[in-house]
């Protein structure tokens, strides 16, 4: 588009209104081009708004000499005075960035510089700004706390991690900036006269990064200057604002992920001393970069590849020209995942300017340049159109518009003719890209073979087949009529439907296959009914249809697990977005740890808003069914034991608890101040007790949380508040709000379901209790009130989520409460408690027998395990130096055992059978089906139990 065309005629009287208005504020005639100003201010809301606010702002700009735009905008920095007040230094930030991003918009408009130079002034001016707020803010907690040193006594300053497209020098028009934080050593301050006493580096630097953060993104009456992203920092929002250098070579050299190394490739460090900068460089260089040709990456980008390709087709964003189809992101992974392989062997693709470093790749002979051409062209159009987009009302928008209206202004500020040529335009570009992007990286696996059993299939699910042929295929495959009538009503009622020709060849294609596959199960005609089950739950989602019918080995894997389990084929029918885990089968099997789901939570939760509960809570939710779907299918391939399978539920759920308990600290605290002066951004003084199968790490699929909340500090305390907003509250309130909230959000109903059934009824004094408890009141509680079966709840009461420091505190109380000799009739209360559970919950009958409440059963052992543990725990915490008490059913039987207070052949007796008859009831649960067996099942298994609890309580009377 090198000719601009002209203002085209609808919005002619738009634009003779808005210059008018223009002229009018300026109060003197303007002798420039009046067309170039009502092409601006027809285009851009924004530019009009700022326009009419300060008239004289676009006559510079329209005057404006571009060579001298780069210098100008440097000069930003000297032109702050680090003795204004806040107030001052808001205003003059987000007065200098609309000043100067009129300039550049007006350059931009006019088409008079490049797009890579537009980016760029656009780079450099957040820089600018980010560096003022950044000089300001030191200077002020200087003078609040003294001046950070090393432990050699060497002046300490934050050092600003620009990231993405500020770290490309490549910004759009209205953008966040991605900003991680760091400084070299951890230290204290060195405090002047009049001073309070020294705080560590570490505080200091998080109230420096606070005060920076303020700076940019409080919303003021002249807007903010940026919105600033902090979650691509260590452990996300979940971690410290800022690390010292050792911290954060720490964390990328044994925690670091594949996503964070292709975000690293654009990491820049702002203003800093030479020294540092190299320091912080020489961390994160190697982390992206190796020093050999990186191939053993490959798989991984294959697989962010697919999620790409996945995530377009869930939210259908075509209209979107960063996410669509041959889009800007697209773009970027293309050349990011060529530098990630190479760019340790070949410094030069080290670059962290998109067209730098595809300059470099056609420079080493890895992109040819023909591609490279093609590639950049469409680059430049997506960015000057993304920037138009943007421009129009200073929005983070990629989205195209759907009004004329819009389309036209959009079109203006393109200089196209109408919109009709952006489209011709834009479709030619994604076209490109998207070619490129789908032959990037092949996958050789994806690749299968014609298969000669299709077209006899096919047939069969068309009823095109005689009597006797269809009855021989029938047997060949092991189908019944009824299988074929479910298939063949499947296939009648989605053309029925009108899913779209596409669509329906898709599952022409799909159902011979999916036959072939059940075939080869176990039993083929409850696979067939599964499957479809799951077909149906797809609906009018053709792109699942699809993936399955263009990836057998994918098809084959479905199947496989769909007929191990009716628990799994429901799942994948109710929440369809499922099947996307499908594609990446090396994550099946594999041993989820917690530090791992911490990380994929990270990585789900990266580009969704602080403020955005709802998206927040949905994509938990969607986190959540992804992981154990991820560990049922390990489980059902008996990769996983009954251990490692609860192990890795417990995990689960104790990271997205972590997750929830965070986001509802920031509510109330933001609503209610915090506990004390000192609390940092993390949770302070609370403490989550997961109780019963959460406690031991022995959660299964359907497991509710047993919750118990603790808290101290003093109750009738006030809440300190910084500013005038919020109403401050005593703690005792404060901190019932905050289980209310974590309470509220495990069990808040998103379309993927929720995410947990709590229960809290495990708290002091049950229903009637309060839902928060004080450690000490907690305590007295357990020494003086509890019944005994509140102390066999306490055996497997452990920490999950919140203060490390009450954690601490807490453990010393469970030990006392555990090993105290008050429990004068420990054996017939615990007795007379399982009699009044089997009573009431046993659903043994005349043929059947529960596996949990049974005679025999799971909950037998886990009373005995409390009743040893009761008995024994002051014995092992004075004679056995023991530290800390276990939780888990199967750790206490081996302490026990290990300490001579258990025999050894009691022990294998109970952990035998608990892990059976644990692994008995979880494979019921796949399959849909309650905890029971019949009754002449497993009989010498559970006299074994019966036995031991009989010459344990010798007077029970418990048969």
């Amino acid at each position: 588009m090198t000719q601009i065309a002209p203002i085209p005629e609808t919005l002619q009287a738009e634009a003779e209104q808005r210059t008018s208005q223009w002229l009018e504020a300026l109060g003197t005639a303007y002798a420039g081009d009046m067309g170039q100003v009502a092409r601006i201010l027809c285009g851009s809301d924004y530019l009009y708004h700022w326009a009419k606010r300060q008239p004289k702002w676009l006559v510079e700009a329209l005057a404006a000499d571009l060579s001298c735009l780069s210098a100008n905008i440097l000069s930003i920095q000297q032109n702050l005075d680090l003795s204004w007040p806040e107030y001052d230094v808001k205003q003059f930030l987000r007065h200098q960035r609309h000043y100067w991003s009129m300039q550049i918009a007006v350059a931009d408009i006019l088409q008079q510089l490049p797009i890579r130079q537009i980016c760029y002034l656009q780079s450099m001016l957040a820089e600018q700004l980010i560096n003022c707020a950044q000089d300001w803010s030191y200077q002020q907690t200087c003078q609040q706390y003294g001046v950070p040193v090393s432990s050699e006594g060497e002046e300490q300053h934050l050092l600003v991690l620009a990231m993405g497209k500020l770290g490309g020098e490549e910004l759009n028009f209205s953008s966040d900036v991605d900003l991680i934080f760091g400084y070299p050593e951890d230290g204290e301050t060195r405090i002047g006269e009049g001073q309070r006493k020294s705080i560590e580096n570490q505080m200091f630097f998080m109230r420096h990064g606070q005060k920076l953060i303020s700076l940019l993104s409080d919303n003021t009456a002249d807007g903010f200057v940026y919105r600033v992203d902090m979650r691509l920092r260590p452990y996300g929002q979940s971690g410290a604002l800022v690390a010292n250098f050792n911290a954060l070579q720490d964390y990328y050299l044994e925690q670091g992920r594949e996503w964070e190394r292709f975000a690293m490739i654009k990491a820049r460090v702002l203003q800093a001393h030479h020294h540092f900068r190299e320091q912080l460089a020489n961390i994160i260089r190697p982390f992206s970069f190796r020093r050999y040709i990186d191939f053993s990456v490959l798989e991984s980008i294959r697989q962010l590849k697919q999620k790409i390709t996945i995530e377009l087709q869930r939210k259908d964003a075509q209209n979107n020209i960063k996410l669509g189809d041959g889009g800007i992101r697209e773009l970027e992974f293309i050349v990011q995942s060529l530098q990630l392989i190479s760019g340790g062997r070949h410094p030069q693709l080290q670059a962290k300017n998109w067209w730098q470093a595809l300059e470099a790749l056609v420079q080493q002979g890895l992109l040819k340049e023909e591609d490279a051409s093609g590639l950049k062209s469409a680059y430049e159009f997506l960015r000057k159109l993304e920037n138009s987009l943007q421009i129009h009302a200073d929005k983070q928008t990629q989205d195209l518009p759907d009004s004329d209206d819009e389309q036209q202004r959009i079109a203006l500020l393109l200089g196209a003719t109408d919109w009709a040529a952006v489209e011709t335009e834009l479709a030619e570009h994604q076209q490109v890209v998207a070619r490129f992007f789908k032959g990037l990286f092949h996958d050789p696996k994806e690749e299968h073979d014609h298969n000669d059993e299709v077209p006899v299939l096919k047939k069969l699910v068309q009823g095109q087949l005689d009597s006797e042929r269809q009855a021989d295929v029938l047997q060949q495959y092991s189908l019944s009529e009824q299988a074929l009538k479910e298939l063949q009503n499947f296939r009648q009622e989605f053309s029925e439907r009108k899913i779209g020709l596409r669509g329906f060849a898709r599952i022409e294609q799909l159902l011979p296959h999916l036959v072939i596959q059940a075939s080869r199960q176990k039993n083929a005609d409850k696979t067939i009914s599964r499957c479809l089950e799951v077909l149906q739950g797809i609906g009018r989602r053709t792109a699942y249809f699809e993936m399955l019918a263009e990836n057998i080995p994918v098809l084959e894997f479905l199947v496989r697990l769909v007929s191990r389990s009716s628990w799994l084929a429901q799942q994948l029918a109710i929440y369809p977005s499922l099947l996307d885990e499908l594609l990446f089968p090396t994550n099946f099997g594999k041993q989820l740890t917690k530090d791992n789901l911490t990380n994929q939570l990270q990585q789900a939760m990266m580009r969704i808003e602080m403020n955005q509960t709802e998206e927040q809570l949905l994509a938990l939710s969607r986190f959540k069914q992804s992981s154990q779907f991820k560990i049922a299918a390990g489980d059902l391939t008996r990769r996983f034991d009954i251990s490692e399978v609860s192990q890795q539920l417990t995990d689960l759920a104790e990271v997205i608890m972590e997750y929830l308990l965070q986001l509802a600290w920031n509510e109330v605290t933001s609503k209610h101040g915090k506990p004390r002066q000192d609390a940092g951004e993390l949770v302070t003084d609370f403490l989550v007790l997961g109780y019963g199968k959460l406690g031991g790490d022995e959660l299964g699929y359907g497991s509710d949380l047993d919750l118990v909340f603790l808290y101290q500090g003093e109750p009738d305390a006030m809440t300190q508040i910084s500013g005038e907003q919020g109403k401050p509250l005593e703690l005792h309130q404060f901190y019932t709000r905050l289980a209310q909230r974590l309470v509220h959000y495990l069990g808040t109903r998103t379309q993927q379901g929720i995410m947990y059934e709590v229960d809290t009824r495990l708290r002091p004094s049950g229903r009637s209790g309060m839902l928060v408890s004080h450690i000490d009141a907690f305590d007295k509680y357990q020494m003086n009130e509890a019944w005994t079966w509140e102390h066999q709840a306490l055996v497997r009461a452990r920490p999950v989520a919140g203060d490390t420091s009450l954690r601490d505190q807490y453990l010393q109380l469970r030990n006392k409460v555990l090993s105290c000799d008050k429990r004068e009739q420990l054996g017939q209360d615990v007795v007379t408690m399982r009699k009044k559970m089997r009573d009431n919950l046993d659903k043994t009958d005349t043929r059947l027998w529960d596996i949990k409440q049974g005679n025999g059963g799971l909950v037998d052992i886990e009373f005995l395990v409390q009743y040893w543990a009761l008995k024994y725990s002051k014995s092992l915490l004075e004679q056995c130096s023991v530290d800390e008490l276990p939780f888990n059913n199967v750790d206490w039987l081996q302490l026990l055992a290990g300490e001579n207070l258990l025999e050894k052949s009691t022990r294998d007796c109970m952990m035998e059978n608990y892990r059976l008859l644990r692994d008995i009831a979880n494979s019921r649960a796949l399959q849909n089906q309650p905890a029971l067996l019949a009754k002449e099942e497993l009989t010498e298994q559970r006299q074994a139990i019966v036995e031991v609890w009989q010459s344990t309580f010798q007077h029970s009377d418990v048969e």
